[in-house]
This record gives structure tokens, sequence and C-alpha cells, in this order.
């Protein structure tokens, strides 16, 4: 297999050059590799990609690949970019679609610099000139603690709002009320506006799901689907009437707060699992690590949970449930504690995964 591309380009909000030194290795590693983004669906820019590799995605078939544009204004992407060579990336864009070839975009929106009315400018330009285009994915960008441009700025309220006004408003205009839309925001914008998250079937296929586009109302989704009968065995369950802790990240809270708000509006009056739910507790674990805007659970750090456990009475729970996706393959978290690190705070957590169906397993202690 060939060698991983890395990336040419020096973007303002690198989230690599964002991290703090002295981390595992691999995390500093900025690919850029459109085999990367076939098979694991990461983003490329498209910058750096020779006209071979181009006639190799083409004879292949390689799609979809995931490409981040971020903006088509060119003044924007010299100073987002930071790479004289930006304008490339549109370039073999443009190529690839002529070819027919599938893509899944990303804007890494920034607040007062590629929002707005640039935002508009980018979306309108994306699917007028691009027939072949999946998805639009829009993220706020992240920024952490030891971020150094100024540029940089956390989202204000009006602004969350008026990105998901002109989302809303885009989407309208082109698919109509009913139409498969093709822009979609991330779950972010809505919790930061704290608005009801769009409906489940407005998501079509999910495409941009890993990349936190629909994540939350799938979860709930699932949570719905898998509540049906619980009532039925409620008094077999093992786990009724016990104690549990969920951890969880700020964003996370949110989410698990929902589930819970669900499940109980779906439970009889009656219902045995009442007493389960009300004596579940979540705690919310704030990245102190990473700091900044920086409230996803996926990038937790393993010292923000053991010093936040520390701080709890964690005997008087049964079960303390801690989402695995704070892992990577090898079993680290971003601050490269393992497995057992963690594990070794109390002598009753689990790790579970984020789906539905082991959010009710934790409650219920039975596999649905």
């Amino acid at each position: 297999m060939k060698d991983t591309t890395c990336c040419n380009n020096r973007c303002i909000f690198c989230f690599v050059d964002q991290l703090p030194e002295d981390l595992r290795p691999s995390l500093y590693i900025k690919d850029d590799d459109y085999l990367l983004s076939y098979m694991y669906g990461n983003f490329v820019t498209l910058t750096n990609i020779s006209r071979n590799d181009i006639e190799k995605i083409i004879k292949y078939r390689l799609e979809p690949l995931y490409v981040s544009v971020h903006t088509l204004d060119p003044d924007l992407r010299s100073i987002i970019f930071r790479n004289k060579d930006h304008l490339k990336g549109l370039i073999n864009l443009r190529r690839l679609d002529e070819a027919k070839i599938g893509t899944n975009i990303q804007i890494v929106l920034v607040s007062g610099l590629n929002d707005g009315k640039n935002l508009i400018y980018t979306l309108e330009g994306l699917v007028k000139d691009f027939k072949n285009i999946i998805s639009i994915g829009i993220v706020p960008v992240g920024i952490t603690r030891y971020n150094k441009q100024q540029t940089l700025k956390p989202f204000s309220i009006s602004i969350v709002n008026n990105t998901i006004e002109i989302v809303d408003k885009f989407n309208k205009d082109h698919y109509g009320p009913d139409g498969k839309k093709v822009v979609f925001l991330s779950d972010e914008f809505y919790i930061m506006a704290g608005i009801d998250l769009p409906i489940y079937e407005s998501y079509g296929d999910f495409d941009q799901i890993e990349n936190g586009i629909g994540k939350t109302i799938d979860f709930l989704h699932g949570i719905q689907s898998s509540i049906k009968g619980l009532d039925a065995d409620s008094n077999s369950f093992p786990e009724q009437g016990r104690k549990s802790l969920m951890v969880s990240s700020e964003y996370g809270t949110v989410a698990l707060e929902k589930a819970i708000e669900i499940i109980i509006n779906n439970l009889s009056i009656n219902s045995p699992l009442k007493m389960t739910i009300d004596s579940m507790e979540i705690l919310t674990i704030c990245n102190d690590f990473l700091g900044g805007n920086v409230k996803v659970t996926g990038l937790l750090a393993g010292c923000d949970i053991i010093n936040s456990l520390k701080k709890t009475n964690t005997s008087k729970y049964d079960n303390i449930f801690i989402p695995d996706c704070i892992f990577n393959n090898d079993g680290f978290s971003i601050d490269n504690l393992s497995r057992d690190n963690i594990m070794d705070t109390c002598n009753n957590i689990n790790l579970v995964d984020e789906g539905s169906k082991s959010f009710i397993n934790c409650i219920t202690g039975i596999e649905k």
C-alpha cells in the first residue's frame, strides 16, 4: 500500500496545530489522502493530489470521497488554507464531479469569516456548479485553549441562529418542504441554539453521521424504537432499582437527558422502571484538557474523567458507565491514558458504546 499522503495546507483552524505538546505521535499526523477518504471517510482537500491519482479515482470509481471545501471565495480560501495552491482543490473537485464521482462536502464554519453571506455564496455555487455532490455538511470550528489564531472566535447565539436560518431557507428554496435536502448542519448548532433537532427522516441516508451530523437524532430514534415493550418485562429486569451514573460530555449530556425524557414519556404511570430511571444520574465532564469550545464526547480526556470521578462519591452507585468512544483502536484516550487507567479509578466502572441499544441495556440490564 502506498505511503499516506500528508497535508500541505496550513489551515488557520487545523485541529492538530491546536493540540498540546507531548501527546502520542500519531495525533500529530496531518493526512490528506484520498484512499483514507474512500476507506474511512477522512476529509481531504484535493490540493495536493496528482493527475495520476485523479485518473485512478475515476478508473476504479473510488467513491464517495469526503472533501473539505470551506468556501468557494478565492480570497477567503487563501486566508483559510494558507496554501498558494488552494485553488487546485476546486479544480480537482470539478474534474471528479465531471467524471460523476460522488462526494460529501465539508464546510468548517468560522464565525466572521466564511459564514453569513459567504456561506450562502458557497452553498449556491456548490449546488449550481457540481452535480454529483451527495451532501454538504457544515460544522462549527473547533477551538482549543492552545489556539494561537486570533481569527478564530466562539459562535455567538445570534450567529448560530442566523446560520440555522440560512440553511433552512436554502433547503426550502432549493428542495421544497418535502424534497431530499443536501445541506446539513452538525448537531452542535442546534444544541448551541437550544432548539430541537430536525426530524429523523430529514437526514436521508445520514451520509455524514461520523461528522456529527444527525448523530444525536439517530441515537434518540434508536431509543424510541428500543423502548417498545419495556413495560411488559419490567419486573424481570436485572437492573431494577439499581443506581447508575452515566459519564458524558457537555453535548453528550443533552442527548442523554432527551433519551431519558423519551423513555419516561413512554412508560406507564406505574412502571417499575420509573424508579430505576429516577435513580440514574449523569456526570457531565467539562473538557479542561483541551478547553475552548470542545464539548463532544469522543474528545474527552481520561484525566478529566478521573478527576471528576475522584470528586464524586462513586460508592453509592451500583454501576458507572463510561463511553468507550473516548478510546482509539489501541485503547488509549486522547491524553494517552489506557482503559485500565480509567477502570482502576473505582470498582464499578463499565465501558459502553454510544448506541441506543447499549443505553437501554445500561438501564435495564438486558440486551435489547
